[in-house]
């Protein structure tokens, strides 16, 4: 399979090879009486990657990668994953009331790879990948990275909480659990998993006639440790991984929704999510090319490096603590309103607007200014038809009615000496229509 993913000015991956073999199996058994409720099981997951890739750049200039342009980097790779897991949950009833939950689960993740990376052919005519044009090399230089890699490491997650039923129709439950994201390796080597502690507490609640309506309330409070922080520090050897630096999470998020009348629905939800790094060490590249001013490196010497390897001599490394995580806006506030026309035997016409609001964010953890998106509503508009007994639906619709298309990812690139900042905005207003079927 060929495909490429453009990066701006003249950059682009070609993929020449991207086969993903997977497999997923799982186990479990689960019991009842009248005051214990128990489920325990296992899990077995393997998959087998096989990559080959290279970051291509057009001219302009052509003393880079040639009249034809060439390939910054180069590299293949075989991934084989496994996991294996075993775990179980119970809850015992002490009264009609309160009820203890407490569940555990090991993981044992284990992970090999053969990673090789072939240096690219910037300003470099005598290299196979220099002046290549945009297809697959025919013969590549030797590897400066043929590196067998191993990733093991078991994780034992756990969660204990209490749930309280003072009615059937009001649920008080409070709960502290531990997670975890994998580690695993670049082509330098492993790292670790990434750890979070987390707190809950909350209520759910029904009312109404009929316990139609709901209203459920919750807070939380996260903690995270060992941070995996992606790092592109030099274009020969791709993109690294880092455990660094710790984050806190707090918030609370409120939703409801009220039946006014057996046509008319309301729903709403508020969400406010306190989250910044209290510490957080990154890296950034800084590239010098021949002729470039002494201010060009952080030691204040001139480096003409780069025209021959193609490597970042300096690297700047702030500690971003204070700052904001990705796509984290404090406040998201949705409303919708849903009426049904009944239209007797010819069925029923429904009529909804959905709108969401988002508070300023930003797309990386430097918070550029150039990654800030400001408060924004995003509204949508749906018109269904339904017949009477039928197994089909019509729908017309608009999303975006503001038609604001806001950023979904910008961040800096370093690619050679180019200052890059790539920006991706979420779609614009779009209408159409689907026709649905029930089998």
């Amino acid at each position: 399979r060929i495909g490429a993913v453009t990066l701006s000015p003249g950059y682009r991956f070609n993929n020449y090879l991207d086969t993903i073999d997977t497999q997923s199996h799982e186990l479990r058994l689960n019991g009842e009486s009248d005051t214990l409720k128990w489920q325990a099981g296992g899990f077995f997951f393997k998959e087998v990657l096989d990559i080959e890739r290279g970051l291509y750049r057009a001219p302009p200039p052509a003393f880079l990668l040639g009249a034809n342009g060439g390939y910054v980097n180069y590299f293949t790779r075989d991934v084989t994953s496994k996991s294996l897991a075993v775990f179980g949950q119970a809850e015992y009833k002490f009264s009609d009331a309160f009820t203890l939950v407490v569940g555990g689960r090991y993981t044992d993740d284990k992970r090999r790879a053969q990673f090789v990376n072939y240096p690219g052919g910037i300003a470099n005519p005598a290299s196979p990948l220099f002046n290549t044009g945009s297809v697959r090399p025919t013969t590549l230089p030797a590897p400066i990275i043929n590196r067998a890699l191993a990733y093991d490491e078991g994780n034992f997650t756990w969660l204990v909480g209490a749930n309280y039923t003072p009615n059937d129709d009001t649920l008080i439950y409070a709960k502290v659990s531990t997670g975890f994201k994998a580690g695993g390796f670049d082509p330098i080597g492993a790292y670790n998993s990434e750890k979070n502690m987390a707190y809950e507490a909350g209520m759910k609640r029904n009312f109404g006639a009929s316990s139609q309506n709901l209203f459920n309330l919750s807070a939380f409070y996260y903690d995270y440790t060992d941070l995996q922080v992606s790092v592109l520090l030099d274009t020969t050897i791709g993109g690294q991984v880092f455990n660094a630096g710790k984050s806190r999470v707090w918030g609370f998020e409120a939703e409801t929704k009220i039946k006014l009348s057996d046509n008319d629905t309301f729903t709403a939800s508020v969400n406010y999510v306190n989250a910044k790094y209290s510490s957080l060490l990154v890296s950034i590249p800084v590239f010098c090319v021949a002729a470039a001013p002494a201010s060009c490196n952080s030691n204040g010497n001139t480096d003409t490096a780069f025209a021959n390897s193609g490597t970042a001599t300096n690297v700047i490394s702030p500690d971003v603590g204070g700052r904001k995580p990705p796509m984290t806006p404090n406040w998201t506030i949705t409303i919708g309103y849903d009426h049904v026309f009944q239209l007797g035997d010819a069925g029923s016409l429904t009529a909804s607007v959905f709108t969401a609001f988002k508070s300023t964010y930003f797309t990386d953890v430097f918070n550029y200014n150039d990654s800030r998106q400001q408060g924004f509503t995003n509204t949508d508009l749906s018109l269904t038809y339904k017949p009477d007994n039928g197994r089909w639906s019509f729908q017309g619709f608009v999303r975006n009615i503001e038609n604001y298309r806001s950023l979904s990812y910008a961040a800096f690139t370093a690619a050679g000496p180019d200052d890059i900042y790539n920006w991706q905005f979420n779609q614009p207003r779009t209408y159409g229509a689907r026709l649905s079927f029930d089998f």
